[in-house]
């Protein structure tokens, strides 16, 4: 994967972040597995950090979850994606923002890292 296309590049990449916010819309955390790469590092809204295996673990049902704020920059062999994710849950709302860091790898781009901060407070 030596040659850069930026118009290829950043296709894969938005289409690979709409994979990424499809998992949370279908709550099927499945696609991770080609989605994250193995060596996947997230940072998550408590300052922990998970794995490609942790994210890969199911979660509860009956969450409305909403996408907004979406911007990418491409910076070959990388790329920055960021945005806003409100996650309504039955019993409390999480508002966060999240960046998410892409790698252009041999195979192809995956995720290699993902911190998510809190917008206001949670409810």
């Amino acid at each position: 994967m030596d040659n850069y296309n930026s118009s290829t590049d950043e296709q894969a990449v938005k289409e690979l972040d709409r994979s990424w916010n499809d998992v949370y819309l279908r709550n099927d955390r499945s696609a991770f597995a080609e989605i994250l790469s193995d060596d996947f590092c997230a940072v998550l809204l408590d300052g922990r950090r998970a794995s490609k295996a942790d994210l890969m673990r199911p979660t509860p049902q009956g969450a409305q979850v909403d996408f907004s704020e979406a911007s990418l920059e491409m910076f070959t062999p990388t790329a920055v994606s960021r945005g806003r994710v409100r996650i309504q849950h039955p019993d409390r709302v999480v508002d966060q923002q999240f960046v998410r860091v892409y790698s252009r790898r041999e195979t192809g781009w995956q995720a290699v890292y993902v911190v998510v901060f809190p917008v206001g407070t949670e409810r």
